[in-house]
């Protein structure tokens, strides 16, 4: 036989087929030719409409019935086309698929069936099941006349929600709406009656959970609102340079404004050359090379001139200190520009190629991102747009290149800011040369990628900090040094090297910092740190559905964000699971209490500064943002910041630039919001009303704020004063009808009762007297501190004015800004007298719940009881320490002792792990070694299973020798103390 291709083998199967298959019916006693009408019954028509909907591990099929089918084969696959495997006999039609795996694509046929055969398959469809939506987050409720209107953040896999009502606290809850968006407003209220809420999430496959509860009480006017203020509690003084602001428009607008610091900062700082007077745009814009300017009028691109100039304008300047290696060349020139092209930026398309965008006036730099629009440029040359910038003139400039040295920066600087006194209150700072060490580190590896390829690690950070810190301050002996500038909520917590967290125990960031920082200073026996200053933007949910009244709600209420202790923030950036496993309460903000309980319980003695801050969510020239900022400005001297600066500075065609003036400028002559701060507390609701009361030096004048931020109803205020008899007042109001002006009324008779009109800021100028100032002025020292849960702290109040002995008669947990107070711990007044020569003592004695707990002290001076408030901020279980050997060694003084000092660190219900945590080792006596390192102090880092240890050399004198072993501040402090013997 002859070989057959396939092609004419396969076409020989038909022909067998039909001839065995006539031989089979023949034998049957079939005819081939016999007649008949037609044959007999025949499969059923091909099923067709079929729809699938998924479910909750499921998926729903239905189809239109087939004419003559008995049942149907239903059939799943995992591909599209196939293979089907059936998974149901259906004998309608319709049936569920049951037990599937949300999230997984499953793709269907249909057969219908009956006794003549079965037909083709079906179309196919497919299907995802999917479970019910994620609870929804950051519910917020702001009561109006007859109505509440609520806003949340949208929950994955929602298709639409359902508000739900109650008149209890708890429920039971009425569906009152089914909104698609992620907000509603509940109208026909009773005004007065409280009302409760949750929200559920609602998809095909099922409903969520019910969100958080919150509540409103509609009100026709904000009436009956108390406020009552009390000058003899809650007593300090204000800094005055928290009425700061970045880049105001020029020096004139910094005088009018009153602005107390100018910061030259910004991400462009962090490339600035201060020989050429200019910096790189970085990611902000293209990373091309431009010329600096300090104010908005794009003047004082000098950094020395601008020093003189926010001088000259009664300001104090803020600078930033280069920590990156590279500062700009020259400005850039394009031929597009009408130049030649000397391409000062970093990514030449000329040179690497095509890139998804380019600057539209030059079209040659682009944004380093390949024309994928996905890949990022690798290898760039720093040297196309950068010369390197060097600590001082023992570091080598390479011949020809164009070097910049960042001590004969500091020294032009220094004679620049010249002498002067900055006194920060609560502190010993004095010296005005402020310096920000560079700008927003943590995000380096993003905002300056062409020059910080990879992402800032907690390492990196740290020492490049402290390297820097310390060298300034030979270059500039009065520079006073804020770190680590670092940008956001997320960032506070994590590094941007997703690894580095979990490399270093699970610490959150900006506490492993403190502590390495406050570490290494100890080591070298001097600070590098003068002030902790972090960025303070409040977190906003997306804004991107929300209507312009949305926003402008937001606005005047999201400084809640910084001192309200019951606030769940809006934002998926805080009010999520991930950001941080240590931190109490880590859905609200509670974010200046927060930072300064870490800060003092961390590194003592160190101010809080907040170099940007801003919330214009409906624009900066919008009304709602001056109420913001107002607000904003008062909490900063309220909450003890020592610096702020806005991000920017407003300018004089908003009604913001006016709210600043405010606190700093009210009547043209210069005067401003009192500098002492005191008690102010409402009964109203925070999201739409604000009081903040001062009093001046002498006590003679005090000054109240009072922002309605209802932008519909007048607010009826009785305020009752304590301990201050006022007689006259001035009120300068800010409005939205006159925005762009501080309208003053005329003098009158002080009444206790006053109507404040919708949408206004009104500082209330009080003339009156103490009826007895106080004999002393004292200090909690520190107010407030972070302590592990079962842990205990020392507070040791303190005498900062007069010189009258205090007693402290009490000091107790109690309930405050909607707070309850705290259960299971305990205050304990060990020495309750202060004088000039010795503090007092409080042993504060943690409960067992991480949470924020309020205090009140009270304590008389022999002519007034005053009380001060603060807060313990209760952290998580602190991890243990224990010592695995070398403890109780003898050795021959001068010698080293035989075993090595051991200690293992567990984390326990810490929030951290083992690995990673690093441990300082102090020896009363002798020397210590880890690695290379040695010292009387020296930091060793735990291994895998949480050991760290260290050698000890004995002194060369006799005696006992302790050698402390401290584990990490963030995660609880816990410390071990080794006794040996040199003999």
């Amino acid at each position: 036989m002859a070989n057959l291709s396939p092609r004419n083998s396969a076409s020989l199967f038909p022909v067998l087929l039909i001839v065995l298959s006539s031989l089979f019916f023949s034998s049957c006693g079939g005819s081939g030719n016999s007649g008949g009408g037609g044959g007999g019954p025949q499969p059923p028509a091909t099923p067709a409409g079929v729809v699938a909907t998924a479910g909750n591990q499921q998926v729903s099929l239905t189809w239109t019935a087939s004419s003559g089918a008995s049942s149907y084969n239903v059939k799943r696959a995992t591909t599209s086309g196939g293979p089907y495997t059936k998974v149901a006999t259906a004998t309608s039609a319709n049936d569920t698929d049951t037990g599937l795996t949300n999230g997984t694509a499953y793709f269907y046929v249909v057969s219908a069936v009956n006794s003549a055969g079965e037909s083709a398959n079906s179309a196919e469809v497919s299907a995802t099941p999917t479970g019910a939506p994620a609870v929804p987050t950051g519910l917020i409720a702001t009561a109006g006349n007859q109505q509440v209107s609520l806003r949340w953040n949208p929950s994955s896999g929602a298709a639409s929600y359902k508000v739900k009502r109650g008149t209890a606290s708890g429920g039971p809850y009425t569906t009152v709406a089914t909104p698609t968006t992620t907000g509603a407003t509940d109208t026909g209220l009773t005004n007065g009656t409280a009302y409760y809420y949750v929200v559920t999430a609602v998809n095909a496959s099922g409903e969520s959970g019910n969100s958080n509860q919150v509540s409103a009480t509609p009100s026709g006017s904000s009436a009956g609102i108390q406020a009552a203020i009390d000058v003899l509690t809650n007593r300090h003084t204000i800094s005055p340079y928290v009425y700061g602001g970045s880049y105001p428009t020029s020096p004139a607008s910094t005088t009018d404004s009153g602005l107390s610091v100018v910061r030259w900062g910004g991400n462009a700082t962090s490339t600035y050359n201060w020989k050429l007077k200019t910096y790189n745009a970085d990611n902000d814009y293209f990373f091309e090379d431009f010329g600096a300017n300090g104010f908005g009028n794009n003047t004082d691109g000098d950094s020395i001139q601008f020093i003189t100039d926010v001088k000259g304008a009664g300001s104090h300047p803020l600078m930033t200190m280069v920590m990156l290696p590279w500062v700009a060349q020259s400005a850039e020139t394009s031929v597009q520009q009408g130049g030649s092209n000397n391409y000062h930026w970093s990514y030449s398309v000329t040179k690497y190629g095509s890139q998804c965008s380019t600057d539209q006036y030059n079209n040659d730099a682009g944004n380093g991102v390949k024309s994928d629009c996905n890949t990022r440029i690798a290898g760039n040359d720093p040297n196309d747009a950068y010369y390197p910038i060097f600590d001082d003139h023992t570091q080598s400039c390479s011949a020809g290149a164009n070097c910049v040295y960042r001590n004969d920066w500091a020294a032009a600087m220094a004679t620049a800011f010249g002498s002067g006194t900055c006194s920060i209150p609560y502190f010993s700072l004095t010296s005005c040369h402020f310096y920000d060490m560079d700008n927003e580190v943590d995000i380096w590896g993003g905002t300056h990628v062409d020059i910080h390829s990879n992402p800032s690690g907690y390492d990196e950070l740290a020492n490049v900090y402290v390297a820097e810190a310390q060298k300034l301050k030979t270059w500039d002996a009065q520079a006073v040094r804020l770190g680590p500038v670092s940008c956001c909520w997320w960032f506070y917590w994590n590094g941007a090297n997703n690894n580095d967290k979990g490399a270093h125990a699970g610490i959150d960031f900006l506490p492993w910092w403190l502590n390495q920082v406050y570490w290494q200073d100890q080591i070298a026996g001097s600070r590098s740190l003068d002030m902790f200053d972090i960025h303070a933007y409040p977190d906003s949910p997306d804004l991107s559905s929300y209507t312009q009244a949305q926003k402008q709600a937001l606005a005047v209420s999201i400084y809640r964000d910084y001192w309200d202790p019951t606030y769940v923030s809006p934002s998926g950036t805080i009010n999520q699971p991930y950001t941080t496993n240590i931190q109490p309460n880590k859905t609200i903000p509670f974010r200046i209490p927060r930072m300064r309980a870490i800060v003092n319980s961390i590194y003592p003695g160190t101010p809080l500064a907040m170099t940007e801050w801003s919330a214009a969510f409906a624009g900066e020239g919008d009304f709602s943002t001056a109420l913001g900022d107002a607000d904003a400005y008062a909490l900063l001297g309220r909450e003890r910041v020592s610096l702020a600066s806005r991000w920017t500075a407003p300018v004089s065609a908003n009604a913001n630039y006016q709210a600043l003036k405010l606190f700093t400028n009210y009547d043209g002559a210069h005067h401003g919001f009192g500098t002492t701060s005191v008690s102010a507390t409402h009964n109203g609701d925070p999201d739409v009303f604000s009081i903040y009361a001062a009093l001046n030096s002498t006590g003679s004048s005090m000054t109240i704020l009072v922002l309605n931020k209802d932008p519909a109803n007048a607010a009826q205020v009785q305020i009752t004063t304590n301990g201050f008899t006022p007689t006259t007042y001035i009120p300068y109001t800010l409005s939205h009808s006159t925005p762009t002006s501080i309208v003053a009324g005329s003098s009158q008779a002080w009444s206790g009762t006053q109507t404040f009109a919708a949408y206004t800021a009104t500082l209330l100028v009080v003339s009156g007297s103490v009826a007895t100032p106080p004999a002393s002025e004292w200090d909690l020292n520190p107010d407030t501190i972070m302590v592990p849960a079962n842990g205990t702290v020392t507070l040791n109040p303190v005498l900062n004015k007069g010189t009258s002995a205090v007693t402290l008669s009490s000091a107790v947990f109690d309930g405050y800004e909607g707070a309850s107070a705290c259960a299971g711990g305990s205050l304990t007044l060990t020495t309750p007298t202060i004088t000039t020569t010795s503090n007092g003592e409080i042993t504060v004695n943690a409960g067992s719940t991480p949470g924020f707990c309020h205090y009140t002290v009270t304590g008389s001076d022999g002519s007034v009881t005053q009380h001060q408030g603060g807060w313990i901020v209760v952290g998580n279980p602190a991890g243990t320490l224990a010592k695995t050997s070398g403890d109780g060694q003898s050795g021959t003084h001068g010698s080293q002792l035989p075993q090595a000092l051991k200690v293992t660190f567990s984390a326990g219900q810490s929030g951290g792990s083992a690995s990673g945590a690093s441990i300082l080792f102090t020896a009363r006596a002798g020397t210590l070694t880890y690695g290379s390192t040695t010292g009387s102090k020296v930091i060793a880092v735990t291994d895998g299973s949480g050991a760290a240890s260290v050698t000890l050399t004995l002194p060369a004198s006799t005696g006992m020798v302790n050698v402390t072993a401290e584990g990490p501040y963030g995660l609880g402090h816990p410390e071990v103390t080794f006794t040996e013997t040199s003999q």
